[in-house]
This record gives C-alpha cells, structure tokens and sequence, in this order.
C-alpha cells in the first residue's frame, strides 16, 4: 500500500504533468541546469500589458504567464527575482510557490 507522499508523487506525474493530457515537455533552463520536463503552462491567466512608462520605455511590455512543473521533476525550488528560461523564451520569477509537490511560479517577460 502507498504511502500519502507516494500517492501524491504518482497523481502529479501520471495525472496532472502527464504529457498525454496536461502538459507539454518543454525546455527548462534554471540555475545553469537544464531539463526537459512536463510543464503546464497557463495561457488563460496570462495577459499582456502595458506597464506604466516609469517602469518600462515606450512600447515595451510585460507579458504574464503562469507555470506548473513538479517538484520531483525540478531538482530545485525556484526563488522570487530570479530568472528562468522556459521552451528558449527567459522570463523573471515574481511569484513562487510549491504544493504538494507542485512548483507554481508566476512570470514576467518584457517585451515589445
């Protein structure tokens, strides 16, 4: 019989960052390690928007994008204000967090 931790290990990798279903295996890129691991990415919660001129140039914007990818498969807890390459485009972390065994961070890319 399984234990609770294991059970929650197997559902993150069979159920929800299952490629067949879920998620898409990308390239990640952090703290000069790379991984191709199974990550879902949030296109519905992502917005693009114009970030007030004293924090941006003219015509340049942020673009906000949410990520999951299991903790079991990402060796290490991102960090806040850190940066992160996720399938060849480099984003900064303003939110991160981790659950049960998935990692959810929240991301910033500037952008024209």
């Amino acid at each position: 019989m399984m234990t609770f931790k294991e059970q929650i290990k197997n559902d993150i990798s069979a159920v929800f960052h299952n490629p067949e279903e879920h998620a898409d295996v990308v390239s990640v890129r952090y703290n000069r390690r790379q991984y191709e691991i199974p990550v879902v990415i949030n296109h519905d919660g992502a917005r693009d928007r114009k970030k007030p001129s004293a924090d941006n140039a003219d015509g340049i914007f942020a673009a906000d994008l949410t990520v999951y990818m299991s903790s079991y498969d990402l060796d290490i807890m991102p960090r806040k204000n850190t940066s992160i390459e996720i399938g060849g485009d480099i984003f900064n972390i303003v939110r991160a967090g981790c659950d049960a065994g998935e990692i959810k961070l929240e991301l910033e890319r500037l952008d024209e």
